[in-house]
């Protein structure tokens, strides 16, 4: 039995408080009720709960006491008229070992346990609630220093961890390619979404990791899209699909782009081999000790270089890259953190701000890679009207772009491709393998019409 290393996962807080004494003291989520009804709603474990504990299930609670190192489990108490409907729960010791806490009790008895230790501090989240630590104890609550050295902490994942978000990344792109394999001219947006879901479910997958985007020609064009009802009715068009799933409660976040029919138009195919290129550009250059808004910089310079060759973009370089040109072209960021968020937490550590520049400004990391960090690698490029607008009404920025040259595009919508990485100690490991490269791509599109 593979048992969750939620000790380790405390103690490293504790290490990162920087205290030798008190207790931790963390709440999960519970059941909620749609208003006026018997229906609840799908149940998600609140992310630091479940960093510190394992458990994905509603009503439990867990502390630390950090002097003596002992890991303590509060367990939801089931009634037999409740087991009729929901089961009969592991026991106390079961719930114990398999996610290797010290000790476990019902949550009834928080109060009793935790006055026992004597705390002189009990260390909690301020969203978490404190009902039943009772009022003698609530008068011991720091709710203001516990949130940042446990964000810190999650930031590094270790090899349980690792090797979760490797099979999640596995299911993830096998669903990425049998789609690839079975898009076809006449398909709805919806049914797209709908296979990748029952794909990854019928693996193991839980649920979706975030809204799905199944985004066919200018509906690319929108980075958040997830109206996901539109036709498939161009093979000259692409369909951009981001979409991952969650397994244990850790997620997976790839986006792939292939066109709707057997092989990529010129326009399309050019734009996503400068995509492409920028990607495998970045995540050569990952490694420990680079900072992440650098490789941002690195894309848009290959970019910048690619839409010069294609005449989208006209002049010099340094002049395009000291004008932030590219990030008309690349609103978003380069990627993000990962883990058991999609964006995961920790991006902006304590007194780092974000870079008020077009494309940085949207960056979701600001900070040092190092080993056991998980990012996304996720350059793009897209042909929004409103972007372009403030380009053209921007002199500065206008020089720099034929816009005749990107009417002639437009209809590429966007391209995005998205792996997910680990810095190791000496580079990084990639964890995403459906196919990307254009070849793979039109070999697998040309069978999907024979």
């Amino acid at each position: 039995m593979r048992v969750y290393p939620a000790k380790q996962h405390f103690a490293q807080t504790a290490k990162n408080l920087g205290v030798s004494n008190g207790v931790i003291y963390v709440r999960g989520g519970e059941t909620i009720v749609h208003p006026d009804s018997d229906t609840e709603y799908e149940f998600h474990q609140d992310s630091n709960f479940f960093y510190l504990s394992g458990v994905n299930e509603p009503g439990f609670a867990a502390a630390y006491d950090i002097a003596s190192s002992t890991a303590i489990l509060f367990v939801n108490h089931v009634s037999a008229d409740e087991a009729v409907w929901i089961g009969v729960p592991p026991s106390l010791d079961d719930y114990r070992r398999a996610h290797g806490f010290d000790q476990a009790h019902y949550a009834h008895d928080t109060e009793s346990v935790l006055s026992a230790l004597k705390p002189s501090t009990i260390y909690v989240l301020a969203h978490h609630k404190l009902d039943q630590l009772g009022a003698p104890l609530q008068q011991l609550v720091d709710s203001d220093k516990l949130l940042e050295p446990l964000h810190e902490a999650r930031v590094f994942k270790d090899e349980f961890e690792l090797e979760v978000l490797r099979r999640a990344n596995r299911i993830t792109c096998d669903a990425h390619t049998e789609l690839m394999k079975g898009t076809r001219v006449g398909m709805n947006e919806a049914e797209v979404r709908g296979r990748f879901v029952g794909l990854t479910l019928a693996q193991g997958g839980m649920y979706e990791a975030y809204g799905s985007i199944a985004a066919r020609g200018r509906n690319a064009a929108i980075l958040h899209y997830t109206k996901n009802n539109q036709q498939l009715d161009s093979d000259a068009e692409m369909i951009l699909v981001d979409a991952g799933t969650v397994l244990d409660n850790y997620a997976s976040d790839v986006t792939r782009t292939w066109p709707v029919g057997p092989a990529f138009s010129p326009e399309c195919r050019s734009i996503y081999q400068i995509v492409l290129d920028m990607q495998k550009q970045v995540i050569a250059a990952c490694k420990p000790h680079q900072q992440w808004e650098d490789m941002h910089i690195l894309a848009n310079r290959v970019a910048a270089q690619g839409l010069l060759d294609l005449g989208i973009l006209k002049g010099d370089i340094d002049g395009i890259m000291k004008n932030y040109v590219v990030g008309y072209f690349m609103p978003h960021g380069i990627g993000h953190l990962m883990g058991i968020d999609t964006h995961d937490v920790g991006g902006y550590p304590k007194g780092t701000k974000r870079i008020d520049k077009p494309g940085l400004r949207n960056l979701r990391s600001r900070r040092e890679m190092l080993p056991n960090m998980v990012f996304t690698v996720e350059p793009g490029l897209y042909f929004v009207d409103e972007i372009l607008a403030d380009a053209k009404a921007s002199p500065e920025v206008a020089q720099y772009i034929d816009f005749d040259k990107v009417a002639a595009y437009r209809q590429v919508g966007g391209v995005r491709i998205e792996d997910n990485i680990v810095i190791t100690e000496s580079g990084n490991e990639n964890l995403t393998n459906c196919p990307k490269e254009v070849a793979e791509l039109e070999a697998i599109r040309a069978t999907a019409y024979q």
